[in-house]
């Protein structure tokens, strides 16, 4: 088969659009999720939280898997579905809750200022 001349198809069709010379004002951002929730729209729980990624350790992963699965199994049909994401924000609010107490320069300074000792972590 042979290739169409796209050229001669499309013809004078196309415009050519001006690049604009100043910087366009940048988009009003959405509201987030949680603003919208709390104005009553129908959103999930889960739409309801800002996405952070982090990194953790591989020995602080399994606690938390182990701990969810634990967990799930324990509630059986009762209360909302537990992931991981809940705990680690139950988590960090712990640590707001504890903030007063946080103090130090390294991540072994913050733990030990909270009182978590090395031999707490499986890790």
């Amino acid at each position: 088969m042979a290739r169409a001349n796209l050229a001669g198809i499309i013809g004078k069709q196309v415009e050519t659009v001006p690049v604009p010379t100043t910087k366009a004002e940048p988009e009003k951002s959405q509201p987030s999720a949680a603003v919208l929730n709390d104005i009553g729209a129908d959103v999930p729980k889960w739409l309801t939280f800002e996405p952070k990624p982090t990194r953790q350790r591989h020995d602080q992963l399994a606690w938390i898997e182990a701990k969810r699965k634990e967990l799930n199994v324990l509630r059986g049909r009762a209360g909302e579905r537990l992931t991981d994401n809940t705990l680690i924000r139950v988590a960090v609010d712990l640590l707001i809750a504890n903030g007063d107490r946080l103090s130090g320069t390294t991540e072994a300074e913050l733990r030990e200022s909270l009182g978590i000792r090395d031999a707490d972590l499986s890790g």
